[in-house]
């Protein structure tokens, strides 16, 4: 028989309940839009009970607002034109391994997003990137507490209710951990990606995907030097699915629609994220894009002050980060087409439920151009 550890609809997919159990009674199976929801397999539980406990959706964590934020980006040139963002979490990265640390993390590795851990410098480009799914945690929690209990200092960057997992899984803070969350919009699904590449591809079998070059948004899809697809976002509106569907906020995790962290107050010691809404006072500075850092922590302000030696830093006020970037106030509105999407996509799939809700946008849109055009 199977059993709840909280509400599905709340569930975050931290993963926090996978490493705490002993006795392997944690299974996983896939909900309606591809996510991975935790369950209890009661068959072989022994009712210890922590799953339940350390849930941060039952028990939920103390937050903390920052008072002010920072825009800045990466000294080293080639640093910053192949990072996200401006290049935070790679100059927080590179001094956590200066000082013999490790770095957990989420990579893009033939088409798959999960977590790593890495403690080599050599190995850092691997995190680079943005990557618009949910990454897989797996039990990624528990290298990292022997990390800690064996004195490194860690870095973990992820999406907040990663970041909630963690904190919950670990049940106390340690000097030698920092926690960076993202500003997240939502998280797609590997599954929904997977049957997108595979409808554009005719195949998974994929060396990489990226979902940015530099600061434009776009889906390419490689088979070694060979690429397969590739799609603009702003140039191509509406014609990729999957990225608009993302952008417009229809296939994230139920739970994104009513994010507890979507919001000023923070589970992090430190909020990175880009920096959108910046003053033209520094936007010319920074064409490839620009760093949004939020320290929250004493120890989110002592990384800040031990990268100033490789990045640029921007004091702004909080209020202009907040402005700049939507979940930072609120989540995701679950509207009419989005909820009528979700409906119909377990039986049109992904492209044609899309395609079918925004019909008459995307006539608009092509009627404009033709008008432009003639």
């Amino acid at each position: 028989m199977q059993s709840q550890i909280c509400n599905p609809d709340h569930c975050t997919g931290c993963m926090a309940c996978l490493n705490i159990c002993n006795s392997n009674s944690i299974k996983i199976k896939t909900g309606v839009t591809g996510h991975l929801y935790p369950y209890i397999d009661t068959s072989v539980c022994t009712d210890c009970g922590l799953c339940h406990k350390i849930c941060p959706e039952n028990t939920p964590l103390s937050l903390s607002a920052g008072s002010y934020a920072y825009a800045g980006w990466h000294k080293d040139p080639d640093n910053y034109k192949t990072s996200a963002s401006g290049g935070a979490a790679a100059a927080l990265s590179e001094l956590i391994i200066s000082r013999g640390g490790a770095v957990y993390g989420c990579v893009e590795e033939k088409g798959k997003i999960k977590h790593i851990r890495i403690s080599d410098s050599k190995e850092l480009h691997r995190f680079k990137g943005s990557k618009y799914v949910q990454s897989e945690i797996k039990e990624i929690y528990k290298p990292l507490l022997k990390d800690l209990r064996e004195g490194r200092q860690v870095l973990f960057t992820g999406t907040p209710c990663q970041a909630a997992g963690l904190r919950s899984y670990l049940r106390k803070d340690y000097a030698n951990l920092y926690i960076a969350d993202l500003i997240c919009h939502g998280v797609p699904s590997q599954k929904d990606l997977n049957d997108h590449i595979q409808q554009k591809c005719g195949t998974t079998d994929v060396d990489s995907i990226k979902f940015r070059e530099g600061n434009t948004f776009c889906l390419s899809v490689k088979k070694g030097e060979q690429t397969l697809y590739r799609s603009l976002l702003w140039e191509e509106r509406y014609s990729d699915s999957f990225f608009n569907a993302f952008i417009d906020g229809y296939n994230y995790r139920e739970s994104c629609y009513h994010c507890r962290y979507a919001c000023p107050d923070r589970v992090s010691d430190i909020t990175i994220g880009d920096f959108w809404g910046l003053g033209d006072d520094i936007k010319a500075d920074n064409k490839n894009g620009c760093s949004c850092i939020i320290p929250v922590t004493e120890k989110g302000k002592e990384l800040l002050e031990n990268i100033e030696d490789r990045f640029i830093l921007h004091r702004r006020d909080i209020e202009e980060a907040i402005k700049g970037n939507d979940q930072l106030r609120a989540p995701m509105v679950m509207n009419r087409r989005i909820k009528i999407f979700r409906a119909i996509y377990p039986i049109l799939g992904q492209s044609l439920s899309y395609k079918l809700l925004n019909a008459d946008r995307i006539i608009k849109l092509r009627t404009k151009k033709s008008i432009k055009r003639l």
